[in-house]
């Protein structure tokens, strides 16, 4: 079995999975509720909710981009970059995890003539960042919101990314262990973080507030789909608990998170509305957040596989 033939069928496996999510979460909670909660929910609070999503999911993330690539001295045009990751955006219904990602490498590559390590490292660059953006604003919320959950942990987590973003030295003692193993791994290591190296002090700080921006827009999100439906969350508490449903969500097992995310909401935020309002406001964040972002890269799917001017 080829590799495209596995995603496909791990998609379907995904999509059987995310359905029986759903049909369970609907046996169990009466749908006719659920459905007059999305439709009685406030449409201003809905067209904000889609007016930030599209901003910042496709037009500021874009921007994000094309910056991190002029930083390994890629210069492409907004329009193009624009195109290139909202064009990726579907292949994330078929693959897992982020290896969608990878289609925007192999662009870069094939394309435009950049290394394929050097097109791979500005991915990690960006990823490295929401990362640590997430970390601290979950960080953030954690120290209003008193939970059992010992803080430790994301905090050395925060200060690792922090000095591996910022620390030269500690990069350069930790590419010696590739080194060893063998030459070839240790100049693919170099170019993996290429983007971490040649980015400035100021360019990273400047990143940093993008990724700031952009992370932020998801726990902003729901907190206002929350108020759509007519439910009263502490947005502290949206700080902390978000991310744990964004962790889990990261794993392959649904399609696009559809089933988990909802059963997460309604599980996690149970103190704070019936479970029908807390499935409508799942439904709206999978909405909203991940499947209009990824129905607005459809408009761009066809050009960016065929790899046309």
């Amino acid at each position: 079995m080829n590799i495209l033939s596995w995603n496909w069928m791990r998609s379907f496996i995904a999509l059987v999975i995310s359905s029986l999510i759903v049909v369970l979460l609907f046996s169990k909670i009466d749908a006719q509720q659920v459905w007059h909660a999305v439709g009685t929910s406030s449409l201003g609070w809905l067209a904000l909710a889609a007016l930030i999503s599209l901003s910042v999911n496709i037009f500021l993330g874009a921007a994000k981009w094309q910056r991190i690539l002029r930083v390994l001295g890629c210069f492409l045009p907004y329009r193009e970059v624009l195109a290139i990751r909202s064009g990726c955006l579907p292949l994330k219904v078929v693959f897992p995890l982020k290896t969608s990602e990878l289609f925007k490498v192999l662009y870069l590559e094939r394309k435009k003539k950049i290394a394929f390590v050097r097109a791979a490292s500005s991915l990690l660059l960006d990823k490295s960042l929401n990362l640590l953006v997430t970390v601290g604003i979950f960080l953030v919320g954690l120290s209003v919101v008193k939970i059992a959950f010992s803080s430790w942990i994301p905090l050395a987590a925060l200060l690792t990314l922090l000095i591996f973003l910022f620390c030269d030295r500690v990069r350069n003692l930790l590419m010696v262990i590739p080194g060893r193993i063998h030459p070839r791994v240790h100049q693919f290591a170099q170019g993996l973080f290429s983007g971490f190296t040649e980015a400035s002090v100021r360019e990273k700080l400047i990143l940093i507030c993008y990724s700031l921006v952009y992370q932020f827009s998801e726990f902003v999100n729901t907190y206002i789909l929350f108020k759509a439906v007519g439910l009263s969350v502490p947005f502290s508490l949206v700080l902390v608990l978000v991310p744990l449903i964004m962790v889990i969500n990261n794993f392959p097992v649904t399609v696009l998170g559809l089933g988990t995310r909802e059963a997460l909401i309604i599980f996690l935020f149970a103190k704070y509305g019936t479970p029908a309002l807390l499935l409508s406001a799942g439904l709206l964040v999978s909405f909203i957040e991940h499947v209009l972002p990824v129905a607005f890269g459809l408009f761009f799917l066809k050009t960016f596989i065929s790899h046309k001017d």
